[in-house]
């Protein structure tokens, strides 16, 4: 896997890889990964090397990230799983993708320094504009564009309310694209038109 093909993950604003990331790209599959671990328990700690979500926390971060929805549990793995991972495949492609992670997915990147090329200069102008837009559509100032989260605050009712399943349906038939968003609590949420709002749930407040 090419390390800018592989989607962020993010949970509480820390860079995270999913089993099904994981495996992808080490060249192995979801059993290998799940059969490492249980035989590995005693050296995997929660918190340090992978979070697990259950119950409201992972019904949560299902909503947000569009996962399968028969999922009872996930595990997230953090850069210290991932090198545990590695060690216990112990394949030339696992410890060179795990080089890569390190270097260019848990590392965020530190913009203080010169570009050494154009591109690169190109490439820090597009981080510093996709992260301010990403400020201002965290403070709400998008009139367009409303999260689940965001709407459920303004009618102060429980997010469940909305089902993002039918926002998402209403705006590939209207030709509006779900657009995400930073999120200190998930990383990323999804935001809808107005407009599909409006038709969708047309008696609550934007």
């Amino acid at each position: 896997m090419i390390m800018n093909e592989l989607k962020i993950t993010e949970y509480r604003c820390q860079r995270v890889l999913t089993t099904q990331q994981i495996a992808e790209a080490y060249g192995t599959d979801n059993k290998t990964i799940s059969y490492n671990f249980n035989h590995n328990k005693d050296r995997y700690i929660l918190g340090k090397h992978f979070i697990l979500l259950e119950g409201d926390s992972l019904r949560a971060f299902r909503e947000i990230h569009d996962l399968p929805t028969n999922l009872n549990k996930l595990y997230l793995w953090t850069e210290k799983g991932a090198f545990l991972h590695a060690k216990s495949l112990n394949t030339d492609k696992a410890w060179e993708v795990y080089d890569h992670l390190v270097d260019e997915y848990f590392s965020k990147k530190d913009n203080s320094g010169t570009p050494m090329t154009y591109r690169d200069a190109i490439a820090q102008l597009l981080e510093s504009l996709d992260r301010e837009a990403e400020l201002q559509a965290q403070l709400d100032t998008s009139k367009d564009w409303y999260s689940i989260k965001r709407v459920a605050a303004l009618n102060g009712v429980p997010w469940k309310t909305f089902k993002w399943r039918r926002l998402k349906a209403a705006g590939d038939k209207m030709g509006y694209e779900v657009k995400k968003i930073f999120d200190a609590n998930y990383g990323e949420v999804n935001t809808y038109h107005r407009s599909v709002w409006e038709a969708v749930y047309p008696d609550y407040e934007l």
